[in-house]
């Protein structure tokens, strides 16, 4: 609950902030997005979005990828002001490991990033920061270790989505 408090706090500040921050119109990924991941096609058609608040926008667009025993989830998503850019300032600057989940931080194609698993659903989240107000999420269950992650990752166009970012 509390660590809720801050959160909202975070973006009610974010959202009051008198500087003009834009994202990344979602549509301009669409071509981007990977026919298949992991050996795993596309699964229904992507959902995008773009949000504005004042001065504040932000964006996202995920795709779904599966089969009868795998999910993937790849998540794009552009402006300072979105709930993915937050928790993942606060994210990366933790390390940690216990009975339940692994959080730690990394290095993908040269980027930021920050892995969590959560072993009893062994379901898996890679976030890698493609600048400070991009990141890609890419989401499995199954998984078991964050090599799985991080290969998936390697499929992501990674630098062309950041070029694209403003």
């Amino acid at each position: 609950m509390r660590a809720k408090g801050r959160f909202l706090l975070v973006i009610v500040c974010s959202l009051l902030a008198p500087v003009p921050l834009g994202a990344t119109d979602y549509k301009q990924w669409l071509p981007l997005l990977p026919e298949s991941l992991g050996g795993l096609a596309r699964s229904g058609k992507p959902d995008g979005m773009n949000m504005e608040m004042g001065q504040q926008s932000w964006s996202s667009l995920q795709q779904e990828y599966s089969n009868k025993s795998k999910q993937v989830s790849m998540t794009i998503v552009s402006g300072i002001v979105a709930p993915q850019a937050q928790t993942f300032q606060m994210m990366s600057q933790l390390q940690m490991e216990t009975e339940d989940q692994i959080v730690k931080t990394l290095e993908v194609s040269g980027y930021k990033a920050v892995f969590q698993l959560e072993k009893e659903s062994k379901t898996g989240i890679l976030t890698i920061a493609l600048n400070q107000q991009t990141l890609v999420a890419i989401e499995a269950k199954p998984t078991a270790d964050e090599g799985e992650l991080v290969s998936l990752a390697k499929e992501i166009p990674l630098n062309k989505i950041a070029a694209q970012a403003k």
